[in-house]
């Protein structure tokens, strides 16, 4: 099923499955969300998680495969599927056994992640339906994004799929009245008020189901902006709802030609009754929200540290934007394992008590639907309030360079690597949004230097935006940024060891972390989506900005010989490699690349110590990113 963002698809989905597992015909569902379940390495995983919480044989044989080869969640999409899922079932069948055609629901197809994975996920699902070699039927719940629409219209998928088109139509106003009409009487019980009060007349359900035109995303906004308006008067915000369906733009205003006009009438009606004073924090938060692809699941306490945001101004943001936007707050007391001393740095701890990483202590942040993301950066939907124009992206710089710069000069290098300074008693100094232990306050801290860093760099997707949005002159505050302190916090952060690492301009690469260095690989499968043109323009910037300048080490014979053939190889169309120092002075690190367009790949390596990286890596080579290397003596 596809259609328009909107118009109820997730619903559907919603309602299907729960009718197929009332049934007992659903074998499992998967709803995909971005910066919540956008992962698509989980997807399968996910799958043979709920198949083996029905199926007991199924799930003896899958913890068997997981327990013989623990790198299996780990490998493609295609290994996945049929390690986790196709093989355990052939043996459950070749028992006798069979768990009978069942159907699996995926909902929001569009909203994970990686686009090449979702046309994947759609062929080895195809496949496997072709062959028979799962008992499952599959319902994919979609916007009609052009990949998707490309991959189902493939020679060998059409013919096994069954199309089901949910456009924005008038079709609809029925059924929107009816939750129209329950959504209003369910707020007004809640309030002990008149169910039926004079002025929810038949006159206003239809000028809101005239408003909505198809769109359930309008009706369950307008219901969540009343439910949560700040009085008891429910007349009050539905005036200001129709007020604003009613309505007709003006000079230089956004014209109603789009499907889209009443909702993004609503929208602005909210944004226009922030008090101009909140205005610019409200934008900051916003924009920063909606800097990546993600739209949805980010951790308050580590966004609002990041933009210098306290926990009273995110409450009184929230306040403003309830009717779009939600925060969930985290469990109070926070509990703790009993070893746990509160007291003490999270990076002081024994590792084998960190359980999970206290990301979410501070609570969550999401949007209600993903029509508001789409509202907010489209300058000819919200106009003024929109958060992709050039001075909004500057305001947002040169708070991640003021962060940078705040959080640096709260820590010292040591001998034992990074801490805090010597005048800085504990964490919470420099944190807008402390948490009250240094155990929490460690964490935050560390993570939000190190990420800000990291959006300010070569491996940060926003310094794209930035690159080509913000004057010279700002950007050559990049050099003044401290690259040594940044490196030792994300070895303190990431740990020693292989990792899934950072977003290389857009992509996920794997990451060797070292003492003194951090090595980073985009491998073949991966370099496809690697663009290797907008790389190279950023380095000229870079260079043109002062921000890198080419290193020429006075190498030893041996690490020379190797360094002069790979400066003599060309580079022009295959191999392209550089040096350079980033930054200035102490606060400097070095930076090494290269990538082959033939052999496709691209690998790089940031280090305090030059010389001891290159040989790490003239040693090893690929075989850095792979499980079984040590590092030489």
């Amino acid at each position: 099923m596809r259609g328009p963002a909107g118009v109820g698809k997730s619903a559907i989905a919603q309602t299907c499955a729960t009718h197929v597992k009332n049934v007992d015909r659903l074998a499992a569902a998967f709803f995909f969300s971005h910066g919540k379940h956008d992962d698509h390495t989980r997807f399968f995983t996910t799958l043979a998680y709920q198949l083996s919480t029905m199926f007991p044989e199924y799930r003896r044989i899958l913890d068997n495969k997981v327990q013989g080869d623990r790198t299996l969640v780990n490998k493609t999409l295609l290994s996945q599927f049929k390690s986790l899922i196709v093989e355990p079932l052939q043996v459950v069948e070749g028992r006798g056994n069979t768990i009978g055609r069942r159907a699996i629901f995926i909902d929001g197809l569009d909203e994970c992640s990686n686009k090449e994975a979702q046309c994947e996920i759609i062929e080895i699902i195809a496949s496997s339906v072709r062959d028979g070699s799962t008992p499952f039927r599959w319902a994919i719940f979609s916007r009609p994004e052009p990949h998707i629409v490309a991959t189902f219209t493939k020679n060998d998928v059409y013919p096994i799929c069954r199309l089901a088109l949910l456009p924005i139509s008038r079709a609809v106003d029925g059924e929107i009245e009816l939750y129209l009409r329950g959504g209003l009487e369910n707020i007004l019980r809640r309030r002990n008020l008149l169910l039926m009060p004079s002025w929810l007349t038949d006159e206003v359900i239809q000028q809101l189901v005239d408003a909505s035109a198809g769109l359930f995303a309008y009706p369950a906004t307008v219901l969540r902006f009343i439910d949560r308006y700040p009085s008891l008067l429910v007349e009050e915000p539905l005036r200001e709802v129709l007020g604003a369906s009613n309505h007709h733009p003006g000079q230089g205003e956004l014209t109603r030609i789009s499907p889209f006009a009443e909702l993004d009438a609503f929208y602005m009606l909210i944004l226009k009754r922030i008090p101009e004073h909140v205005l610019p924090s409200v934008q900051l938060l916003l924009a920063d929200l909606v800097c990546g692809q993600f739209y949805g699941g980010w951790y308050a306490a580590l966004i609002c540290n990041k933009l210098g945001l306290s926990e009273a101004e995110l409450r009184g943001i929230c306040n403003h934007l309830l009717a779009v936007v939600d925060f969930q707050e985290y469990p109070r007391p926070l509990r703790f394992d009993e070893r746990i001393n509160t007291e003490v740095s999270y990076y002081l701890q024994e590792s084998s008590i960190l359980y999970n990483r206290p990301h979410a202590v501070g609570g969550m942040l999401s949007f209600h639907h993903k029509s508001f993301y789409d509202f907010l950066v489209d300058p000819n939907r919200s106009a003024t309030f929109c958060l992709t124009t050039p001075t909004v992206r500057e305001q947002r710089f040169h708070r991640y360079v003021q962060t940078q710069h705040a959080y640096a000069q709260t820590l010292a290098i040591s001998k034992t690597g990074l801490g805090l300074a010597p005048n800085v008693p504990n964490s919470s100094i420099s944190l807008s949004y402390p948490q009250g232990n240094e155990f929490i306050d460690s964490f935050i801290k560390f993570w939000v230097f190190t990420q800000t860093t990291v959006d300010l760099s070569h491996n940060g997707q926003p310094l794209l935006d930035f690159l080509e949005r913000i004057p010279s002159s700002s950007l050559q505050m990049l050099a003044d940024l401290d690259y040594r302190k940044y490196l030792l916090a994300e070895i303190t952060v990431t740990g020693l060891g292989l990792w899934e690492g950072h977003s290389i301009l857009g992509t996920r690469g794997l990451d060797r972390v070292t003492p003194s260095a951090l090595f980073s690989s985009l491998p073949s499968t991966r370099f496809e989506a690697f663009d290797c043109d907008a790389f190279l323009r950023m380095v000229d910037k870079f260079e043109k900005s002062g921000i890198v300048k080419p290193y020429h080490p006075k190498l030893p014979s041996r690490v020379a010989s190797v360094y002069r053939a790979f400066s003599r190889r060309p580079s022009e169309g295959k191999f392209f490699c550089g040096q350079y120092k980033l930054g200035r002075g102490e606060k400097a690190i070095y930076w090494y690349w290269e990538f082959d367009t033939e052999q496709r790949y691209f690998r790089e390596f940031d280090t305090l110590d030059f010389m001891e990286a290159m040989r790490i890596y003239q040693a090893a080579k690929e075989d850095l990113w792979t499980p079984s290397w040590t590092s030489p003596p």
